[in-house]
């Protein structure tokens, strides 16, 4: 009987994105409240992607 393949789900495996880009000019308080979230959460979803691989990779080997 052939051994079953090894399957990672292709949302696992993609890069985290990069950090917001900041303009070089004034910000406003309220628009620079905004960017610091969207950078706060794309930073917690990298997180948890790379939790996500460190579980697939994990259940791989064993």
């Amino acid at each position: 009987m052939p051994k079953p393949t090894a399957h990672v789900d292709p949302s696992v495996m993609q890069e985290c994105r990069g950090v917001v880009d900041v303009p070089h000019t004034f910000i406003p308080y309220d628009q620079a409240i905004l960017l610091w979230a969207k950078d706060r959460a794309s930073l917690g979803d990298c997180k948890r992607l790379d939790h996500a691989k460190g579980d697939t990779i994990k259940a791989l080997v064993k």
